[in-house]
């Protein structure tokens, strides 16, 4: 008998090899805010006011980027111009550069300096 909810994801951890070259790359590469910094881990919001998401980037010896089957998207306003910063930036890669879909995206996928891929969605129509 089920006696609970899940409403939400409540944060997303990634285990970094370097939190200042990972905040580098979340803060200036993507433009996400840094909220905090504390005893070597560094949050950022994805997104804004009840609807963000924290990110926090916490220092491991070994990251493990592997997903096994997961992947994470974002939203974004501009794909293009998203790939074109982590380009210029020299710190994480492109994966995918950015096609439009049948399903009615544009879509790319980039790679932080651990090697965790995200999928950047910009819709077509809007």
């Amino acid at each position: 008998m089920k006696t609970f909810s899940v409403s939400k994801i409540s944060s997303v951890v990634l285990h970094v090899k370097d939190t200042k070259v990972s905040a580098e790359f979340y803060g200036k590469v993507l433009g996400l805010k840094k909220t905090d910094e504390y005893d070597g881990m560094v949050w950022f919001l994805i997104g804004e006011g009840e609807n963000a998401t924290p990110l926090m980037l916490h220092p491991s010896e070994k990251p493990n980027p592997v997903t096994a089957g997961l992947s994470v998207d974002f939203s974004v306003d501009d794909v293009d111009a998203l790939v074109s910063a982590v380009k210029s930036a020299g710190i994480g890669r492109v994966v995918q550069e950015p096609a439009d879909r049948e399903w009615g995206v544009r879509e790319a996928i980039i790679e932080d300096p651990d090697g965790y891929q995200f999928w950047c969605n910009q819709p077509l129509n809007g």
